[in-house]
């Protein structure tokens, strides 16, 4: 006899960011702006060749740098993936007699899980001593920054609500209908859950960085590059 849970068990999603293995970035040094809502210690952006640039660049298929005569900065947000904190006590199998069993969500944390990196041309990398280039690395930085932001904001405020209205997600997660043993292994226990809410996640991705990526936006940012590279060339 199935003893399933009636009602909706107690769950939310939490977003988990991760910067990876980047040693962090004394940001004060620098001259950085920090914007608000990002943590104390950012990573350090990996320095990186022109030529590894306009790679990434082709890879991600975005319309990052089109405003950029060289484009010095990318953010790069990765690893989308819902996770379960615990699978193995947040689902509950039951048996059905000699048929296959079913399975139940029974609450608990589900994890909106990203991974952010930021690269900078090696040609940018700051100085020790010389002023302007810090200045130029935090101008770059800076804008990379605000990219982070919106990777943030999109895990931790914008993809809950929205999730929260998939068919599947409410199916499953917040009414805890039981689920055939097939499907709970082909959705649960591989990337397919994953997939199939990773789109929403896309778009909000896409559809913020065209705003920081704005023509109008890159070109404020390129003249600044260049007033600092006019300096630095002819300075003392």
């Amino acid at each position: 006899m199935l003893q399933l849970l009636s009602g909706c068990p107690v769950w939310e999603f939490k977003p988990r960011i991760s910067f990876g293995d980047q040693p962090r970035l004394n940001a004060q040094k620098y001259g950085v702006n920090v914007p608000p809502g990002l943590p104390e210690e950012l990573p350090e952006p990996q320095f990186i060749e022109p030529a590894r640039m306009v790679s990434m660049l082709h890879e991600q298929q975005s319309g990052a740098g089109k405003g950029l005569s060289v484009v010095h900065g990318l953010t790069v947000a990765r690893d989308f993936a819902v996770t379960f904190q615990n699978p193995a006590r947040q689902w509950r199998k039951h048996l059905r007699g000699n048929g296959p069993p079913v399975w139940q969500f029974q609450g608990g944390v589900v994890y909106l899980d990203i991974t952010l990196e930021i690269f900078v041309l090696q040609g940018d990398r700051p100085t020790a001593g010389e002023a302007l280039s810090g200045h130029l690395f935090a101008t770059i930085f800076e804008h990379e920054l605000l990219h982070v932001v919106d990777e943030i904001d999109i895990v931790r405020n914008f993809l809950p609500g929205r999730l929260i209205r998939d068919g599947k997600v409410r199916q499953y997660l917040v009414d805890a209908q039981p689920i055939d043993d097939v499907t709970f292994r082909n959705w649960f226990l591989t990337t397919g859950f994953s997939n199939w809410l990773k789109g929403d996640w896309v778009d909000e991705h896409n559809r913020r960085q065209a705003i920081r990526d704005a023509p109008a936006e890159y070109a404020k940012l390129q003249r600044t590059i260049d007033d600092i590279r006019v300096q630095m060339t002819n300075r003392p």
